[in-house]
């Protein structure tokens, strides 16, 4: 067994999922604090919006999806923030089911001329299991082959859209899976919609070097890693909180 490239595949591993929690987060609206995930209220420093309209998180307030864009309540805190009740095939305790969110997403797109090439929409595990136990042969990954989950993407495309699932999307408290069949802003997942043109993200790996370890008798290598991202178009861009029902 080879525990160097072990060693080396575990740290690019560590560095890679870094870079997807800071960017799927400021896509989502969200910050990571090094220890829980919190919304964004104010611009980063020096930033600016592509889109006036958009918040201080840059995104537009029409396209947050919450428990009010499908006929349901809001708990009575914030606005544009609890979360949708799904269940698969919208059954009991639910308000809707994970596909109609993607179709709704896909509609937002095509009302503000998103192009329908290159869109993309990301959803945490708890979504995936709801996806996956809808009653369509569309969503049934079970059979091998091309329909086999490879690196993060889901077979096909749903809704025109193609699909990925990441650890890395926000969540509020203990996440996405703690029932709530009337909402949460307490308790939520947060997944992700747009267009290959919504973000632009620049990655480097700016300098790597190494030298002997001053306590063992090996080798250390490390490495700088400078990444960018920035919101080009709001409108193609699209969230929603939920919950299972």
């Amino acid at each position: 067994m080879n525990f160097i490239d072990l060693a080396t595949d575990r740290a690019g591993f560590k560095l890679r999922d870094a870079f997807d929690r800071e960017v799927l987060g400021y896509m989502s609206g969200w910050n990571w604090n090094g220890s829980a995930w919190v919304r964004r209220t104010a611009l980063d420093t020096g930033g600016s919006k592509a889109d006036s309209n958009a918040g201080n998180d840059e995104l537009l307030a029409a396209n947050k999806l919450d428990i009010t864009d499908f006929g349901g309540s809001d708990v009575g805190g914030e606005a544009e923030v609890t979360s949708i009740p799904l269940a698969a095939g919208g059954g009991a305790g639910a308000i809707t089911s994970p596909l109609a969110v993607i179709g709704r997403m896909a509609r937002l797109m095509d009302a503000a001329n998103v192009d329908t090439e290159g869109r993309w929409c990301i959803v945490d595990p708890v979504f995936k299991e709801l996806l996956l136990s809808e009653d369509s042969k569309l969503m049934n990954a079970d059979f091998g082959g091309e329909g086999e989950i490879r690196n993060g993407r889901m077979p096909g495309t749903i809704r025109g859209m193609r699909v990925y699932v990441s650890n890395n999307l926000p969540y509020e408290s203990t996440g996405p899976g703690t029932s709530a069949s009337a909402g949460s802003e307490a308790a939520y997942g947060v997944m992700v919609a747009g267009h290959d043109a919504a973000v632009a993200v620049a990655d480097q790996i700016a300098k790597t070097e190494s030298f002997r370890s001053p306590d063992t008798f090996a080798d250390i290598v490390r490495g700088m890693q400078l990444y960018g991202r920035k919101i080009l178009r709001p409108e193609a861009l699209m969230t929603a909180n939920y919950n299972l029902a």
